[in-house]
């Protein structure tokens, strides 16, 4: 899988870094869709930004997430590209429609309608 963390404003420290990369490892395991992620963290004088684009198999997903610290905005960009690939990830297991029930004999379903 092919892992690009950008930082806009700053160079992205090794902790941050150790993070991202042990999150998108972890859903590449659980998924094993991930072909690519890519990572942009930008910092602003109000808020910190994050935002991810995952390549899963003929998709691309996206999410962005801000808030005032860093690990919080990473923390709910986690939490948006999961529930999105948990979504993706049920549509393949997943049937379409249901089973029709097994029709019993019609004979017997008669002799019980029948009044004694």
């Amino acid at each position: 899988m092919n892992i690009n963390i950008t930082h806009r404003n700053d160079k992205v420290s090794p902790s941050v870094r150790e993070r991202i990369e042990g999150w998108l490892e972890t859903c590449q395991q659980r998924y094993d869709d991930i072909s690519s992620a890519q990572v942009i963290l930008d910092k602003s004088d109000r808020e910190n930004l994050a935002e991810a684009r995952v390549h899963i198999a003929g998709k691309d997903l996206f999410a962005k997430a801000a808030a005032d610290n860093l690990y919080s905005a990473l923390d709910a960009l986690e939490d948006k590209i999961n529930k999105q690939l948990d979504k993706e990830h049920q549509k393949h297991i997943s049937k379409k429609g249901l089973q029709k029930p097994a029709v019993e004999n019609t004979d017997d379903l008669e002799d019980s309608l029948e009044p004694a």
